[in-house]
């Protein structure tokens, strides 16, 4: 195989992986920022009483 067509694969692979993976971390995030949300609210919670 040449350079360029293995290039040209790689990069074809890197267009798929990378937004795929941004996606993946995008809802790691946002699930961990809704635990911690409701971690603070049970605290709050647990305070008032």
């Amino acid at each position: 195989m040449e350079t360029d067509t293995i290039l040209f694969w790689v990069m074809i692979a890197l267009w798929i992986i990378m937004p795929v993976f941004i996606v993946y971390e995008e809802i790691q995030e946002r699930k961990a920022l809704r635990e911690a949300e409701e971690a603070s609210e049970r605290m709050e919670a647990e305070s008032k009483e």
